[in-house]
């Protein structure tokens, strides 16, 4: 079986962390942020998808020959602070997104991003044994977009 995908990066953003998570906290807008999230449904009341049981289905098309399928289970929160999910579908394995003031600047704050997924498709499986660098870049390019996008589109209503 191949090594798992593992993820654990902090991104600062120039905003106050009640207005990082109150971003956060709006599911519904996802799909008109981030142009590589293809298919996007939470069965969440209202769009809302960050309450323990929700589950969001979502399909990422990366720059790369593949699209990816998966199912994020919302475990646990801590409202104002931690999303901690469960990832199933193409990918399976934990995921967690951790909210924090600057420490020296009320003004900022840090998101912070950490999963372990493996990919169970046998073809996505064998092909991240030959092409992982490339798998990999293909991770790093959505990141790195939604990460960009995000800053762009999210705080427009803050």
């Amino acid at each position: 079986m191949p090594a798992p995908f593992s993820f654990d990066r902090s991104f600062e953003f120039a905003v106050p962390a009640e207005t990082l998570w109150s971003a956060v906290t709006r599911v519904s807008e996802f799909p008109t942020w981030w142009t590589w999230l293809a298919e996007f449904d939470t069965d969440g009341p209202d769009g809302n998808g960050l309450k323990p049981g929700v589950t969001a289905s979502c399909v990422v098309r990366p720059p790369l020959p593949y699209e990816l399928r998966f199912a994020v289970t919302v475990l646990d929160i801590e409202p104002g602070h931690l999303v901690r999910t469960h990832v199933d579908g193409d990918l399976v394995g934990p995921a967690v997104l951790e909210v924090e003031p600057d420490s020296h600047d009320p003004g900022a704050s840090t998101a912070r991003l950490t999963w372990e997924v493996s990919l169970t498709p046998p073809a996505l499986r064998v092909a991240s044994t030959i092409a992982r660098p490339l798998m990999v870049w293909g991770h790093e390019w959505v990141v790195r977009l939604g990460v960009t996008q995000f800053r762009e589109r999210a705080f427009d209503r803050e």
